[in-house]
């Protein structure tokens, strides 16, 4: 009989090669960085020639001052990236806020992803803030999406403090939020005074408006004040591969591993269309109990617990 000891060192022992692999786990390209800054970019997005897919998910990783990580850009849109997530297929980046008579503001930047692999996810909402504020996205006629803004006891040029957060202040007194289109890849808005107006307030007062993540604005932004000198607000992208060329080279469906090709079947599984308006879109992920990144060949690796079942 193996002494009790002996049995448990043999187990552990059987464990070891699995903990290297799961704390190994390969994210990018080989001889590609997998980092900038604190931001991990995995691919199919890649930094330098040769580590991503396709010019869509190319990433530049700009250096800052002394002391400051890095910071990575989606160079074919120009928006910083604050996190990419393969599983739900999304990357949140920094996104403009347009403005309308706020002293020592820049100017306003749109954003237009048309063509690519990139839209505003349905986690974001559209906001407006100011006093009789009328705004409105342009660029995606015939619909109409916007919201207005009426005059309240505090303004963005006012000193007041918030009434709390949960967004419980932005009801229509100098905050207002409506839904976006699905898969919406054009922001531009324009901002001016309803023609007929509550009261003649908020003319030539400061307006703004933008797109934000939902979640984020109800945790951070606890009234306009905190809005008003800020240039940018984090957003949820989902992003896609297209389904042809752009699947990787040695990515298949596999025991570890799947990709949706649209409404194509692979194997003995018929996989659904992605949710993004791109027809023949492509999704990869890994199965339960497999962790890593389902782009790349073998990139899905088993884990401790699938070993143990």
């Amino acid at each position: 009989m193996i002494p009790r000891s002996v049995s448990l060192l043999f187990f552990l022992l059987f464990l070891v090669p699995e903990i290297a692999t799961v704390s190994a786990l390969i994210m990018a390209r080989p001889n590609c960085a997998e980092t900038c800054g604190n931001i991990s970019i995995p691919f199919p997005f890649g930094i330098g020639t040769g580590c991503y897919m396709n010019n869509w998910f190319s990433v530049d990783c700009n250096e800052t001052t002394a002391g400051s990580p890095s910071r990575a850009f989606l160079s074919s849109i120009n928006m910083e990236v604050l996190e990419i997530s393969l599983e739900d297929s999304t990357v949140r980046v920094y996104s403009p806020i347009i403005s309308s008579g706020c002293a020592g503001r820049g100017a306003n930047l749109a954003i237009n992803m048309t063509k690519s692999p990139f839209a505003f996810s349905s986690s974001n909402i559209f906001t407006a803030m100011g006093c009789n504020n009328l705004a409105l996205l342009n660029g995606i006629e015939p619909e109409i999406v916007g919201c207005t803004s009426t005059c309240g006891a505090n303004n963005l040029t006012s000193n007041s403090s918030a009434e709390g957060k949960e967004n419980s202040y932005c009801s229509g007194n100098n905050c207002c939020q409506t839904t976006i289109p699905s898969s919406l890849q054009v922001f531009n808005a324009s901002l001016g005074t309803p023609d007929h107006p509550i009261n003649d307030q908020g003319r030539n007062e400061c307006k703004v408006a933008f797109i934000v993540e939902e979640e984020w604005f109800r945790n951070n932004i606890s009234s306009p004040e905190v809005v008003k000198d800020m240039q940018y607000v984090p957003v949820i992208l989902d992003w896609d591969m297209y389904y042809g060329t752009d699947i990787p080279e040695g990515v298949k469906n596999s025991d570890a591993k799947s990709c949706s090709r649209g409404s194509t079947t692979w194997g003995s599984t018929t996989w659904g269309l992605s949710t993004v308006t791109y027809s023949n879109s492509t999704t990869c992920w890994c199965f339960p109990g497999y962790d890593g990144n389902p782009y790349l060949p073998d990139g899905c690796t088993g884990m401790i617990r699938t070993r143990l079942m």
